[in-house]
């Protein structure tokens, strides 16, 4: 088997993304084009220079972490026939990911302390890439293990990537460079919707896994150069106590407008995780389309999750404020939502895909916004803590909504009815962040 993956920007006169793929039987590429706003962001010499590593490694990180997330539930149509478990279920394993990336996330900041940020990255990569490896057991105590270790790396990358880009990020671009990095995961789900079935088909579900973990582990020692920046800061240890593995909650709930943005991550987050946990087996299972096909339109979704991940930061960078721009984000995601509830197998597949576009930009694309504004009302130097304790809060929401979703889709019926009901809290935390935004 041989591959090639890249991902290549184009001068200022385009400002376009082009992320490229082939595998055997499979090849094809998204075109992804920046409003001006962005780019016009990005300008300014000096002021950039020395967030574009920070930056670079964050966003690695956070796109191969969130693909060897996401990968397990584009493989689920295939691997849960072998299993002998029904598609549905792959939402307790994604449950069970969240479970332990909300408690990793809290150790994180002990993590910076002790070891340094880009150690911590890497330990976060490698710990989703043996995960990976360690689901292709196929028997249910293995794979469960398996999403322990993935969770548990996952966990660790935004506390660890807002630490290092607090203190990279010029002010005035905060939210667009939490932003672009935060692209990293709608990326993570179009690489995986775009490599991942071609891959099963190829080579098995079991195969596929591995390859994803090869990927992941490529990318640790890639950044092995960037510990430099781990010997230049001053480490100091950790008690390891209870109370000290709490604190980032405790920080948290001391912090009323910190504590209010991660209740409203929490809504937000389950809807993400309904589009991510559910969406192929919604497309595949009920809707009929094919499992490539049915990848190709989760990618998509993606796919406009990084566009609005970055075009989002730009404008609350420049004309809203972050709060405006999450409610506004939120009453989208409501409405895209219920409109992919209404999906039936009689739609044509472009307005399927404008839905889907729709959807994703929104409950994809809030993460950036969100995390810069967080990062802006922590300390200097607790940002990586505080964000942790936030993560816990978004990832209760995260915990929840798989395998609630499956609940509900088994008590209604269908998937669409459980994508409509999944989409109401949305609507409210948006007029909730709308109205907040008003105060001074």
């Amino acid at each position: 088997m041989k591959f090639h993956c890249a991902f290549r920007c184009f001068g200022a006169s385009r400002y376009t993304a082009n992320l490229s793929y082939w595998f055997p039987g499979s090849h094809g590429c998204f075109e992804v084009d920046f409003p001006r706003t962005v780019i016009g962001a990005l300008r300014g010499g000096a002021r950039v220079k020395g967030v574009v590593l920070p930056l670079a490694i964050t966003l690695a990180i956070q796109a191969f972490t969130s693909m060897a997330m996401i990968a397990p539930s584009v493989m689920a149509p295939v691997a849960a026939q072998e299993l002998g478990v029904t598609a549905q279920g792959i939402g307790w394993f994604v449950a069970l990911e969240y479970l332990f990336a909300m408690i990793s996330g809290l150790a994180c900041g002990a993590l910076i302390v002790r070891f340094g940020p880009v150690r911590t990255c890497q330990i976060s990569v490698s710990l989703a890439a043996a995960g990976l490896v360690v689901g292709t057991g196929a028997v249910l105590p293995v794979v469960f293990a398996s999403a322990a270790l993935i969770g548990s790396g996952y966990g660790l990358v935004n506390p660890v990537s807002s630490q290092i880009l607090a203190s990279a990020a010029p002010p005035r671009m905060r939210s667009l460079i939490f932003s672009i990095k935060q692209t990293g995961v709608p990326v993570g789900g179009a690489l995986a919707g775009a490599l991942v079935p071609p891959l099963v088909l190829a080579l098995g579900w079991r195969w596929a896994a591995v390859a994803v973990a090869l990927l992941c582990l490529t990318v640790a020692l890639a950044i092995q150069p960037a510990r430099v920046y781990d010997a230049a800061k001053k480490r100091g240890g950790t008690s390891g106590s209870v109370r000290e593995f709490f604190a980032p909650l405790g920080l948290v709930f001391a912090n009323p407008p910190i504590l209010e943005l991660a209740i409203v991550s929490m809504i937000f987050g389950s809807a993400q995780l309904a589009l991510i946990a559910y969406f192929v087996s919604y497309l595949n299972l009920e809707l009929g389309y094919g499992l490539v096909a049915a990848g190709l339109i989760y990618s998509s979704a993606h796919v406009a999750g990084i566009v609005g991940r970055v075009t989002w930061g730009a404008v609350a960078d420049r004309w809203l404020s972050a709060r405006s721009m999450l409610g506004l984000l939120g009453l989208m995601m409501a409405l895209s939502g219920m409109g992919v509830a209404a999906f039936s197998a009689d739609w044509p597949l472009p307005a399927v895909i404008a839905l889907s576009v729709l959807f994703g930009a929104s409950a994809v694309g809030w993460n950036g916004v969100y995390l810069a504004e967080v990062a802006r009302l922590a300390p200097p130097d607790r940002v990586g803590a505080i964000t942790g304790g936030t993560q816990f809060l978004t990832f209760i929401g995260a915990l929840a909504a798989p395998p609630l979703f499956g609940v509900v889709v088994g008590l209604a019926g269908n998937y669409g009815r459980a994508y409509f009901i999944f989409c109401l809290l949305p609507a409210l935390a948006g007029l909730r962040m709308l109205w907040s935004a008003r105060r001074p």
